[in-house]
């Protein structure tokens, strides 16, 4: 089987059914992380993170064509309520039972009593720094415009996000719900920011990087950022709680309505999050993630310490975080977004 990470045209998201009635800005969203793997004729379209799978995970699956999509927060249940994906009973996937319980009862992604979606992982977004480079702990998001970050910072290219951070910064109430006049003021802010950006990147991959060859000094990421630069040979980063909050996610696996191989999505996740591989990913990845059984294998494997470092023994801490998700004037973000780094 050969795996392929590549943009996917709108076009392309519509003919598999992936973006429906969420039009422009959802397909931008999907087409960022998009993946296609094929053999033999069949096409397994799955839309999600590079931070989800290992390779070696998809080729020993053949050639089944599972279509599905890892999304965010309150993202999830905007995909079901415009009729995109179907809601499933997690309990008749086996997997499940490895689960922590507090993952099997989110209510924003319940639907009676099936699920919206397999539960991944979760994190929330700190600023990591490079304490060589940057001698003063950055303690809040206005840190981030001083000038003597010019080109030194990457972040992923998600422009409903970073127009939420511009709001955090600016004090916006509900940073993806902002007022007119809010989202006007989270846009001075990321026009501040720009020249200090040295690239907007689709994936993680490239921020861990980026601080790693140095070329980036600063980064809103994922936990587990400076332990990745590490594991990779990189200089020391260190992470800094900015005063004004944090925002975070936590991710999962949807059943595209539109799929024709909707009987294998049950195997798929079965066979993708079983303990094992999830405790690989996080050593791999750095952020939490739901699976309790995995969190045994860590234990018992010496690594304890890195674990509870990052907080994976308590999947109940995303419910209290400014969770990613649409906003209901989302075009307007997306306008702002472009009127600054569409420029």
């Amino acid at each position: 089987m050969e795996n392929v990470e590549r943009s996917m045209t709108r076009e392309r998201l519509l003919r598999t059914g992936a973006a429906g009635a969420l039009g422009l800005t959802a397909a931008g969203r999907l087409a960022q992380r998009a993946l296609a793997a094929e053999t033999a004729g069949v096409t397994l379209n799955w839309l999600t993170w590079s931070d989800h799978y290992f390779p070696n995970q998809l080729q020993k699956r053949g050639g089944a064509g599972w279509d599905i999509s890892s999304e965010d927060a309150l993202w999830v249940p905007k995909f079901y309520k415009e009729g995109l994906i179907e809601a499933f009973d997690i309990k008749s996937i086996a997997v499940s039972k490895q689960l922590y319980s507090v993952a099997l009862h989110i209510p924003f992604w319940k639907a009676g009593s099936n699920q919206m979606g397999y539960p991944f992982g979760w994190s929330s977004l700190p600023i990591y720094y490079n304490p060589k480079h940057v001698k003063t702990k950055p303690t809040s998001y206005h840190a981030l415009l001083d000038k003597k970050y010019k080109k030194k910072i990457v972040l992923e290219n998600q422009p409903t996000d970073i127009m939420a951070m511009g709001g955090l910064a600016t004090g916006a109430k509900q940073p993806y719900n902002m007022t007119t006049g809010e989202i006007s003021r989270a846009k001075q802010w990321i026009k501040s920011l720009k020249p200090n950006v040295l690239k907007l990147v689709s994936q993680n991959t490239e921020v861990i990087r980026a601080l790693t060859d140095e070329s980036a000094w600063l980064t809103v990421e994922n936990i587990g950022t400076d332990a990745r630069v590490r594991d990779a040979k990189g200089p020391l980063i260190k992470v800094a709680i900015p005063k004004e909050g944090l925002r975070g996610w936590m991710d999962a696996e949807m059943m595209l309505k539109g799929s024709k191989h909707k009987d294998a999505f049950p195997k798929f996740i079965n066979s993708m999050e079983q303990a094992p591989w999830i405790a690989k990913n996080f050593l791999a990845n750095g952020r939490p993630l739901f699976n309790e059984k995995a969190y045994k294998i860590l234990v018992n494997t010496g690594h304890k310490e890195r674990a509870d470092k990052f907080f994976y023994n308590h999947p109940e801490t995303p419910l209290s975080m400014v969770l990613k998700g649409p906003s209901s004037n989302e075009q307007a973000y997306i306008d702002a977004f472009n009127e600054v780094f569409g420029a």
